[in-house]
């Protein structure tokens, strides 16, 4: 199951769900703000709220792969893809 979730949920998720695996989808605060703009379903003062709760950090003692989505949407894809399946990813790059 994938879903999206707060950040201030984590522990209580990881407590009810030990094996769960966070992933965190990240971009530069520019590209993000550019990408929120674009979508025109924000405006100035919910994508700066938008911009300040990305730049949180994870709770302390998480882990998380994270994932830099700046570039093309493929490259930011293929980064998903390798991190929902670690032994696919490695097998393919063989």
């Amino acid at each position: 199951m994938i879903f999206n979730g707060s950040r201030a949920a984590l522990p209580e998720c990881l407590a009810a769900f030990p094996q769960l695996r966070v992933i965190e989808i990240t971009a530069a605060p520019a590209v993000l703000q550019a990408r929120l703009a674009g979508r025109g379903r924000e405006d100035g003062a919910e994508i700066a709220r938008r911009l300040d709760r990305a730049a949180l950090a994870l709770p302390p003692g998480i882990g998380a792969v994270r994932i830099v989505n700046d570039g093309p949407p493929e490259a930011g894809i293929a980064a998903l893809i390798a991190a929902l399946q670690p032994a696919s990813a490695c097998a393919a790059s063989r």
